[in-house]
């Protein structure tokens, strides 16, 4: 077999294709991530997100949230853009951007339809998700690389973590918390030390009676001496059951519900002595920021969604005293959970190390 033909046409190709090649390892990568969900599950998504910045250092990492998420966006620092997508809305600048992107890589940590079309719109050649939600024909081509994990059987957390390796085997193991930009000013008007109760939720069956978490806080004033920040949104529910607490104090609780932004909560948060509050977002902001903390969950399974590091208490309904959690905790109604059980854990918590 004769060798081929070398031409000046060939060797202007070939010089051409290695230019090419030389520049695209340069270019640093461009990573769309997508978390469509709620606050919660967009705060559970940073240390993933910290695994992605240190397993590709160079990359330029778009991060799109949804609706009241996007508020968060001033925290996500490992991120290099966040866009927010306005449901109910068009969306037309976000969706150009996606299309005009030119990303290498798509991780869809929401996994539903909207975010499957973006995944496909971006054109990028390595898309994954997961393959529990991969049940259209649309998502299965929206994400071509498929995700095993069981969400089931994992913390959030580490289900996140799972989509990151999919794509990135090297990404390391990250902590919990810690990877938030927060804002090292102090909360104006605050006192120097105090606690945070987050009673509210979008959930009503999350909600614990005014009436215990009014003796929690006399306990916190009368044992340790705490001022009592609320917080919470502005819902007309929610408010409802805060003004209920403060109606059933002698000395009213420093009121910031409605008053917060997103990044401003975490910073109350995270300069709080203790925080204490029922399985919502905040809770997994103190968990961010790793402020001692007692989680409250009654009908919810508090092995995917609780606060995991050393300075966290989880007080969990239908679950015995000593027992573990298992991820088939059927969770009961969070009237069970008495006062003294909550105050105890804070307790603990803000009780002087023993030397």
């Amino acid at each position: 077999m004769d060798p081929p033909v070398t031409t000046v046409e060939n060797e202007v190709e070939w010089e051409r294709e290695a230019k090419a090649r030389m520049s695209s390892a340069r270019r640093p990568r461009r990573i769309l991530v997508l978390q469509l969900k709620r606050i919660g599950d967009a705060v559970l998504t940073a240390p993933a997100l910290a695994a992605l910045r240190a397993a590709e250092p160079g990359a330029r990492i778009t991060l799109v949230l949804a609706g009241a998420a996007g508020g968060l966006a001033p925290l996500f620092g490992m991120a290099d853009e966040t866009l927010v997508w306005r449901p109910g809305r068009m969306n037309a600048g976000i969706l150009a951007r996606i299309a005009a992107g030119k990303y290498d890589a798509v991780l869809d940590f929401t996994g539903n339809d909207r975010s499957a079309f973006l995944a496909l719109l971006s054109r990028a050649p390595r898309r994954a998700g997961y393959v529990r939600f991969a049940e259209s024909a649309v998502r299965r081509a929206a994400w071509p690389e498929l995700c095993h994990a069981s969400v089931r059987e994992l913390h959030t957390i580490d289900f996140h973590h799972a989509l990151v390796r999919e794509l990135f085997p090297a990404a390391p193991e990250t902590p919990d918390y810690g990877h938030l930009s927060l804002s090292p000013a102090p909360p104006v008007g605050l006192p120097e030390e105090y606690a945070v109760i987050h009673a509210g939720t979008a959930r009503e069956e999350k909600y614990w009676l005014p009436e215990r978490w009014a003796e929690v806080i006399r306990h916190l004033r009368g044992a340790h001496g705490l001022p009592v920040v609320l917080t919470g949104a502005s819902d007309p529910f929610e408010i409802a059951h805060l003004r209920k607490i403060q109606s059933l104090l002698d000395v009213p609780a420093i009121d910031l519900a409605g008053k917060l932004t997103l990044p401003g909560l975490a910073s109350v948060l995270s300069k709080a002595r203790i925080a204490l509050g029922v399985d919502t977002a905040a809770m997994h902001l103190a968990a961010a920021c790793r402020t001692p903390q007692v989680a409250v969950y009654g009908p919810t399974n508090p092995w995917h969604w609780r606060p995991r590091h050393d300075r966290a208490r989880v007080i969990a309904a239908g679950l015995a005293e000593g027992a573990a959690l298992t991820p088939r905790h059927r969770g009961a109604p969070i009237e069970e959970i008495p006062a003294a059980a909550v105050a105890a854990a804070a307790d603990a918590l803000l009780r002087p190390p023993e030397r």
